[in-house]
Parts: structure tokens; C-alpha cells; sequence
């Protein structure tokens, strides 16, 4: 069973943010050459750095690293549904709607929301 569907089918929150800190495990700390070639993010809880990068095929790449490993299991999730992607399809992904599929984004702050918004206009951008 994949994180998204371990993630659906949690019975209650608890189990939810285990899998989010778990998940988290997976993005490893930048160098600080890495951090300084990607962008800030400010109006988040917690520093974020992240970097959005179109491939070859035309398909999307991101990367991000956050110091809360809250952050970094919720950006680790992000990145399955963006990664490998092609770039008109994720200009139409909902952030909003990914987390509450999961259910997750009833549970996060708004700030931290509003973080990863910031992040998702951003993918809207990308390939433009």
C-alpha cells in the first residue's frame, strides 16, 4: 500500500501525523550550495526552501527541505503528486483538495496552509 492510500484508509489523526513524520524521513538536508540555489519561503511557521524545475519531457521536478518535520513529511507528500508530472496537469493540482483527499488538511494551521499554498502557485507557474 502506497503513503496516499495508508494516509486515506488511517483510522484517526495520530495515525495520520506518524505517517507525515515518517514520510518526512525521505527528504534529506540540502548542502548549503542546494539551499542557496533555491527559494525562500516566507509567511510559513517554519523555514522552507524549495525549488520547482521543468524537465526535458515536460514534466515537473520538485524539491523542497523545510527545519520541521512536519513540513518536510507534508512537502515529501507534495512531491508525489507533483514529481514526474507533466506541467499542464499540475497547473490544474489543488492542493487544497490533495491533503483533504488524504485527510489532512483539516488538521493543518492556516499558516502552515498558507505556506504550501504559496508553493502550489508557484507549481501552477512552472512550464509557463
Amino acid at each position: 500500500m502506497n503513503l496516499q492510500e495508508q494516509l486515506k484508509n488511517a483510522k484517526n489523526w495520530e495515525e495520520r501525523y506518524r505517517l507525515i513524520i515518517q514520510a518526512g524521513k525521505n527528504i534529506t538536508k540540502p548542502t548549503e550550495q542546494e539551499l542557496a540555489e533555491m527559494q525562500p519561503l516566507s509567511g510559513c511557521e517554519a523555514q522552507v526552501w524549495f525549488k520547482i524545475s521543468q524537465n526535458s519531457d515536460r514534466t515537473l521536478h520538485f524539491q523542497a527541505y523545510s527545519d520541521a518535520r512536519i513540513i518536510n513529511g507534508l512537502l515529501w507528500i507534495l512531491s508525489l503528486a507533483v514529481n514526474g508530472k507533466p506541467t499542464e496537469q499540475c497547473r490544474r493540482f489543488d492542493l487544497t483538495s490533495y491533503y483533504a483527499e488524504l485527510g489532512i488538511a483539516q488538521r493543518l494551521t492556516s499558516t502552515r496552509l498558507n505556506g504550501l499554498k504559496q508553493i502550489e502557485g508557484c507549481i501552477h507557474q512552472a512550464g509557463n
